[in-house]
């Protein structure tokens, strides 16, 4: 499950519901895919799109080279069947989707919280700046102690825990109206859904999942929304320049507003086939695709082969170390 969750957000910021999220209308036929990714740049503000209109299945069709794709849609029942869940893992799920889905929800639910906002409002909220400012300085640290990053996605990170930061402190996450909007949101979301068990999730097949997965990723936005996080105006706001381009490979500059910031970042990208992905993501496909080390074919001594050979149309010098912020 890791993998797609990360392939949804993959585009852009790294994410992931609503009702009017067509599940038959999700995807993007592979002529629209060729002609949105034939340009570096196009290729991350065509994923922005899809991400504001909460085409999960579209992003990873963007951003996942098609034989990549066919793979990953045959892995996908295989993946479902590693870790089943436990029975309890079963019963609170169903549980939580029933209550979700009642006829009177919203109240119910809005009945169970109010003595945890009550708590909240005497215990919690008076030492959250405190809190806030610790997150803020441990986030910092690790993003400053992190060898494995540039100072560029340092100084992206920064930003972004900076924004966010701003963004919390304005935050009134226990204003009874905001709460009880929020929750109708939650339902609304889970009665489009219409998962009554893990076992239903489980049986899908991979393209109507990611199509689940869009509406939850609607419903995530619209309950952000409702405390003031507009997800679709960053996604709107998104700008991509190439800043070079050499053979397979690019540089793009991306321009965004998040939390009310200006923000940017460079993202790498490589050329596939004609089509571009970020360096990044396919970098972490080639990972998960790879076989496990006992089952690597070995070489002409008999011994296992370090590195699985990269699959048709992936550049043989493409680096691994990517840096993609999509």
């Amino acid at each position: 499950m890791k993998r797609y969750a990360v392939l949804a957000c993959a585009s852009l910021f790294a994410l992931a519901l609503t009702a009017c999220q067509k599940e038959d209308a999700a995807g993007e036929s592979p002529a629209a895919q060729a002609k949105a990714t034939s340009n570096p740049a196009d290729a991350i503000t065509a994923a922005a799109q899809k991400l504001k209109e909460g085409d999960v299945l579209a992003v990873v069709q963007l951003s996942v080279p098609p034989a990549r794709y066919e793979k990953l849609k045959t892995e996908w029942k295989a993946k479902m069947a590693e870790d089943p869940p436990s029975e309890e893992d079963k019963l609170e799920f169903q549980a939580m989707m029933t209550k979700l889905t009642a006829p009177d929800a919203e109240n119910t639910l809005m009945a169970e919280a109010e003595p945890e906002l009550a708590k909240f409002d005497t215990e919690i909220a008076p030492q959250l700046p405190m809190w806030i400012g610790m997150g803020q300085g441990f986030a910092m640290q690790s993003v400053n102690a992190n060898a494995d990053m540039t100072p560029e996605q340092k100084k992206q990170a920064s930003d972004v825990i900076t924004a966010m930061v701003a963004w919390l402190q304005g935050v009134k996450l226990s204003d009874r109206a905001l709460v009880k909007q929020a929750i109708g949101e939650a339902v609304e979301t889970a009665r489009a859904i219409d998962l009554k068990t893990l076992d239903e999730a489980r049986a899908l097949e991979f393209e109507p999942a990611m199509a689940k997965f869009g509406i939850a990723f609607e419903g995530v936005k619209d309950i952000l929304k409702v405390y003031g996080l507009d997800l679709n105006q960053t996604f709107d706001s998104v700008k991509a320049s190439v800043v070079s381009e050499t053979g397979d490979t690019a540089k793009v500059k991306v321009d965004y507003t998040l939390f009310g910031q200006q923000l940017s970042t460079v993202s790498d990208m490589v050329k596939i086939d004609d089509r571009w992905y970020g360096k990044d993501t396919i970098a972490q496909i080639e990972k998960e695709l790879a076989p496990a080390p006992a089952d690597a074919a070995p070489d002409a001594m008999g011994e296992p082969m370090d590195d699985a050979a990269p699959l048709d149309g992936q550049p043989e010098a493409a680096p691994a170390d990517a840096a993609t912020q999509e």
